[in-house]
């Protein structure tokens, strides 16, 4: 496969004679990545070349902030990347590994000493939608939040399709400014990628408690200007249609350059392909889960932030560490910031405190090993979780679920 490729004598990280690096993509990963090269010391050129017309943004605002507030908040800072060549509304069409050249829509050519694909992931598109008159949108990017926020209007009635993340952000925000919501999910219960089931069950009560109408278990079969048309007969009435159904990696220009991809491109802890001087980062990457030990795509913010800055680091330095976090994201939804750490699921799961007062942690143990952590709640019980998601080690059942045990004290124990 070509994950064993990637890792057949790949161990320490090799001098590369940087004088221009090329990013292509505009998002969090290829911001983060530009402003640690500088930050590192580096002085020759980076030009980074992004399909969007807008200037970098923020992903996470736009289900949230953004749709209530709007504004330019979104923005994405910039300024430590000094000196960076940014092209706007050009996309990147091919990679010319052998001459390092990068051939842009627009007949331009850059050559580069290293490469860097930061192109993120696309909406999955639902069959279901094609061809009909009721408005439908995706949320990915700011013409697409645009389009929602516009509609956002006290008395709309609103359906999400599809349970994930986005899709119930968007559906807490509109719920709160006086939209009508309908969610619906065609497996049996919210959140099914990336939650375990008694997250699942409390983000689900809190959407109820909050007026929302789940249809759990249930496919969309067709639209009209009624409203979506579901397996089981049932109409949902709907003025508009957002669609989150998941993504998929932005990985055909990675693809036509005979990169190994398989939705997502293929790296090792440094961020190299298996073509010389091209390295990924971000949402488009399949890169090794250290907790679970498999390549896997992991979409979140955190992951596209600090995985391209350890990327820029040892690009610069050989000897810098490679990149081994755990994964880890959050969301808020209502007045609940949820935070999650490693797998969110396994085959066993512990709570501590009372799931029913908006205040608990959720252990996930996977054949008896502690591989995640799910917090409502509780910031402070982040970072002591992390570190001991990250040691491997499984504490004592009874000590997990003990209210009267400082986390800090059964993390730092349990190093010892």
């Amino acid at each position: 496969m070509h994950s064993a490729i990637l890792l057949q004598g790949l161990t320490l990280m090799p001098a590369v004679n940087l004088e221009t690096v090329a990013i292509i993509g505009g998002g969090v990963a290829a911001v983060s990545f530009a402003c640690a090269l500088r930050a590192g010391g580096f002085n020759g050129s980076i030009i980074a070349v992004s399909d969007e017309p807008e200037l970098a943004y923020d992903r996470p605002p736009l289900s949230k902030t953004f749709m209530s507030e709007g504004g330019d908040a979104v923005r994405l800072d910039t300024s430590r990347a000094t000196n960076v060549e940014w092209l706007h509304g050009v996309a990147a069409i091919s990679i010319d590994g052998r001459q390092r050249r990068v051939h842009l829509a627009d007949g331009r050519s850059l050559p580069y000493s290293a490469l860097v694909l930061a192109t993120g992931a696309k909406p999955r598109p639902l069959a279901a939608l094609a061809n009909v008159e009721l408005p439908s949108f995706t949320l990915r990017t700011l013409g697409d939040a645009r389009g929602i926020r516009a509609r956002l209007v006290a008395g709309a009635r609103m359906v999400v399709i599809g349970g994930g993340i986005i899709g119930l952000e968007l559906a807490s925000t509109a719920s709160r400014m006086g939209v009508s919501v309908s969610v619906v999910e065609a497996l049996p219960r919210l959140m099914n990628r990336c939650a375990g089931d008694v997250l699942a069950s409390f983000v689900a009560a809190q959407h109820a408690q909050n007026g929302v109408e789940l249809w759990l278990g249930k496919q969309v079969i067709g639209c009209s200007l009624q409203g979506v048309l579901l397996n089981d007969g049932t109409t949902v009435p709907a003025d508009f249609v957002v669609v989150g159904i998941g993504v998929s990696a932005n990985d055909g220009l990675a693809r036509s350059a005979e990169i190994a991809c398989d939705d997502g491109i293929f790296v090792d802890r440094y961020g190299r392909t298996t073509c010389p001087q091209v390295y990924a980062v971000g949402d488009v990457t399949r890169q090794r889960n250290p907790v679970s030990g498999h390549f896997e795509r992991i979409e979140t913010w955190t992951n596209a932030q600090n995985q391209a800055m350890a990327v820029a680091r040892c690009l610069l330095d050989p000897t810098a560490a490679p990149y081994d976090e755990i994964p880890y994201y959050w969301s808020d939804q209502y007045d609940q910031r949820i935070q999650v750490l490693g797998i969110p699921q396994g085959d066993e799961e512990l709570v501590r405190g009372n799931a029913g007062n908006n205040a608990f942690i959720v252990f996930h143990l996977l054949r008896d090993r502690l591989v995640g952590a799910t917090c409502i709640n509780q910031p402070k019980a982040v970072a002591p979780l992390r570190r001991l998601i990250a040691s491997g080690k499984t504490p004592d059942r009874k000590k997990m679920i003990d209210i009267d045990l400082d986390i800090r004290k059964l993390a730092d124990d349990d190093q010892q």
